[in-house]
């Protein structure tokens, strides 16, 4: 026992334990005060703020088209994605390899090696709202974007790299746990599309088309604040 000077026999506390003693009472009280808070509109607002900041990744989707000799989904396409609050886009910058695909106006079509591009960029947020569904935390997304789309089709070619289209679209990400796809992450990117304000893509992908597949790179990470 350390005796201090005064011949008080209790046990002197050095500076560092003081500091430390007063670090945990703090976040003591910091706790205790937000346990506290049981006004409805301070609780909401909290949880607005934690919503507002808790949710964002990006990766790669991998999804496999049907290839134009045996129509078996062998031709890897890869998708570029990303997300948080703000924005999102999803975007296939071509394809490597020729591929069949069936379209929404055109019948089924052979699109030949890097004649395939698909842009789409979040222009507005009108909902954004985190659960947890199946125990996983999950983010749902509605707006409007911007969708730039060409194909080339034999000699000819539809749509452009520089003129978007409008849509409406619908986002759905699921967190499954660190480890990216392998932990059970997962990003939809669901486009709606009007005939009159996005002919070329409505003529390609119909009224509604979803762009996912196996996520083989990247994370998301969500937390729900409600949980």
């Amino acid at each position: 026992m350390i005796t201090r000077e005064d011949g008080d026999a209790r046990p002197a506390l050095s500076r560092r334990a003081l500091l430390r003693g007063a670090t945990v009472g703090a976040g003591a009280l910091a706790a205790a005060a937000l346990v506290g808070c049981t006004d409805a509109g301070a609780e909401s607002g909290l949880i607005a703020r934690l919503s507002y900041n808790t949710a964002s990744g990006g990766g790669v989707n991998l999804k496999m088209m049907p290839d134009p000799m045996t129509g078996r989904p062998t031709v890897p396409m890869l998708e570029v994605f990303s997300f948080d609050r703000n924005y999102a886009f999803c975007r296939v910058e071509t394809n490597p390899q020729a591929f069949k695909m069936k379209t929404f106006a055109l019948g089924e079509v052979t699109i030949q090696p890097n004649e395939f591009f698909m842009s789409m960029h979040v222009t507005q947020i009108d909902k954004w709202e985190i659960s947890t569904k199946d125990g996983k935390p999950t983010v749902t997304m509605r707006g409007g974007l911007d969708c730039a789309t060409e194909v080339g089709k034999a000699a000819s070619r539809l749509g452009s790299r520089e003129v978007a289209e409008h849509a409406t679209f619908l986002v759905e990400a699921v967190d499954g746990g660190i480890g990216g796809g392998k932990a059970g992450d997962r990003f939809a990117f669901t486009a709606f599309f009007n005939e009159k304000e996005a002919p070329v893509n409505y003529k390609i992908f119909g009224k509604e088309f979803t762009f996912t597949g196996e996520m083989v790179a990247g994370e998301i990470t969500i937390l729900d604040p409600k949980a």
